[in-house]
């Protein structure tokens, strides 16, 4: 899905409706469309979303994110395999890295366990 995302007519909002008309003329076309477009002229120049719709886009990109981080790590692993190359440890890695305990800690989604 590469690109720019398409719209139709329908999802084009004058700016002048935001401040006036937005309960009448905004809030009924986002519970019908994904989003929607605002124009200067004839060029876009911003996009309404949901709260709900806007959350969760925000969830997908973590998730790629984090996706995208163990695929890295899953083809380092399978590059190092192939080449009979040892891997480094972790505990290397956030030393090298200068990384402490706390800083780990602070992180929402890390659990230390002792070692």
């Amino acid at each position: 899905m590469k690109g720019k995302p398409l719209f139709s007519s329908d999802q084009i909002v004058n700016i002048s409706d935001l401040q006036r008309k937005w309960r009448s003329v905004v809030e009924p076309k986002l519970h019908k469309m994904p989003f929607l477009m605002m124009f200067s002229g004839s060029e876009p120049r911003a996009t309404i979303l949901s709260y709900d719709r806007f959350t969760e886009l925000w969830e997908k990109v973590a998730e790629a994110t984090e996706l995208e981080l163990k695929l890295e790590l899953l083809c380092r692993i399978l590059e190092n395999e192939k080449g009979g190359q040892a891997l480094v440890p972790l505990a290397e890695v956030i030393k090298k890295a200068g990384i402490t305990a706390e800083d780990l800690e602070a992180a929402p989604d890390v659990d230390l366990e002792n070692d």
